[in-house]
This record gives C-alpha cells, sequence and structure tokens, in this order.
C-alpha cells in the first residue's frame, strides 16, 4: 500500500473515518464520546485522548506509528490476518542504520554534540538498524532514542526506543503536533507538541501524555535541538 501524504492529526482521524465508511456518530460511539467532540477533533480544535486513539487502532485495524506520528502505511494488512506486515529476509530487506543515543536525561550528552547537531562517533554511542524506512527517515541528523520514565505512557514507555527525524532549527517555530524529542539548556526530553507559540509569544510548550506529568514551557530561544519521533523500532509486549 501506498504511503499516505503526510497529514496532521485531525486529518488523519478523518482519512480513518472515511476509510472505514463511518459517520461521525458511529466514531463517537466506538471512542465513547459525542458526535460533536469528533466534529471538534477532526476540525482540529481538540486533541484526541491517548484512549480514543488505541481504541482506534485496536478496533479498526490501523497502524500506530501512523495514527500517532503519521509514518508510514495507515495500515499494513497481510495474509497472516491483524496489523502484520510480512519484510523480507532481514539480509535481503531494505534498511538504514542510524546513530543511537539514550534519551535519558544526561548532562554528558550535549557534550557529544557539535555546532552542526551531529553525535560524535563515540565508543559509548552505538549503531542500530531500522528496517523498512521511510524516505524521511534518510534525511540526515536522523537518531535513535531510548525513552526512560512514564511521562509519556501510555503510548511510549520506559525502555522503548523510537526514531527521530531532525528538526532544523530555523523550522522548529513552524513544528507542528506530534511528538518530539526536544534537547534545551542541558536537559533532553520526549514530549507532546499540541500547538507552537514561538512566532507569538516565543514559548514552546511541551505536553507530557501522563496527566500526572503536567506540561513544561520552554523559549524558543533555548532549544538546542529538536527531532521529531516517527516510529517505534523497538518495545517490549506487555
Amino acid at each position: 500500500m501506498t504511503p499516505l501524504p503526510s497529514l496532521i492529526m485531525s486529518e488523519r482521524l478523518r482519512v480513518v473515518r472515511k476509510s472505514r465508511d463511518m459517520t461521525q456518530q458511529e466514531m463517537a460511539d466506538l471512542i465513547g464520546t459525542s458526535r460533536p467532540s469528533i466534529a471538534q477533533l477532526e476540525a482540529g480544535r481538540h486533541q484526541p485522548s491517548n484512549e480514543a486513539l488505541e481504541t482506534i487502532v485496536a478496533k479498526l485495524g490501523i497502524s500506530r506509528n501512523w495514527l500517532w506520528f503519521g509514518s508510514g502505511p495507515m495500515e499494513d494488512f497481510s495474509q497472516l490476518g491483524g496489523n502484520v506486515k510480512m519484510l523480507a529476509g532481514l539480509e535481503e530487506g531494505d534498511y538504514l542504520d542510524i546513530d543511537f543515543v539514550s534519551c535519558k536525561v544526561r548532562g554528558s550528552f550535549l557534550e557529544l554534540m557539535d555546532d552542526g547537531g551531529e553525535v560524535s562517533q563515540f565508543e559509548s554511542l552505538e549503531i542500530v538498524r531500522i528496517y523498512d524506512p521511510t524516505p524521511e527517515m534518510r534525511k540526515p541528523g536522523t537518531k535513535g532514542f531510548e525513552i526512560d520514565g512514564d511521562s509519556m505512557e501510555p503510548q511510549l514507555r520506559s525502555g522503548m526506543k523510537v526514531v527521530g527525524v531532525r528538526v532544523a532549527l530555523s523550522d522548529v517555530k513552524y513544528a507542528t503536533s506530534g511528538v518530539y524529542v526536544v534537547a534545551f539548556g542541558n536537559q533532553l526530553t520526549i514530549k507532546r507538541v499540541k500547538s507552537n507559540d514561538i512566532l507569538e509569544r516565543g514559548i514552546l510548550v511541551l505536553h507530557a501524555d501522563n496527566p500526572n506529568a503536567g506540561s513544561l514551557p520552554v523559549a524558543g530561544e533555548d532549544i538546542r535541538f529538536m527531532w521529531r519521533v516517527v516510529r517505534i523500532f523497538y518495545a517490549d509486549v506487555i
């Protein structure tokens, strides 16, 4: 299946509903909300809850990476059934080797970066292989990160590993809603961006998916590096 063009969350929700020939009321019944709420979600006025997104993934067979991050095809059905995609033998399949760094907050991490934002080749860093990469993953600066902590649960759990596509500093002020790895000051964090106020207020608010973790406003001028998360490439089954 050919991947859909890059869409924002509200557009992806509308595409899912129409692809299943569902009315807004039927979608509302599926995720346990009202029809006006679905209209608001599809208009981009509100963000869906984690529970709503996971219900869509589970009950409609939608790719989690596509629904959450807009990465890859909307669905990966195969003759095996379920949300499964058969890759060629690993030795024969298309792959991309990228630098892998831990997404734990470590003071030493930022010292490993030069002014161009590249990670120096230290023995403490690894190279990981990503199979079936998308074209955007092949852009310079793509990195792998390991998640630490529970601020992004339930979607992203501690120990998961994700692919981040580099966002140029000149484009940070235009970053759309999604999940990002952000380096600012001496901190490195992974959080969700719901709206971007850098142009108006000079602030980017980073939100945790875990309601107990809250949000964090960051001055745009303090952001040193930023990657948009586009794929989970390692996760334990729970």
